[in-house]
């Protein structure tokens, strides 16, 4: 998924992360959307923007 529909659903203008954060953030989010579609995503996106937040700032993806 483009990081520009990812932020829509999230309803923001930016994300943290780098580029290959962000690559991840986008396969995750299309994941989610095709298995619990793109409502349940929206319904959940404070909690989804909580997690990512703690995997930017914890440096798991490299």
């Amino acid at each position: 998924m483009h990081l520009q529909k990812v932020l829509a659903i999230l309803d923001r203008k930016a994300v943290e992360g780098s580029p290959a954060e962000l690559d991840v953030l986008c396969t995750r989010i299309g994941d989610l959307v095709r298995m619990n579609g793109e409502d349940w995503v929206k319904a959940n996106r404070e909690r989804l923007l909580r997690e990512w937040e703690t995997i930017v700032e914890m440096k798991l993806i490299r």
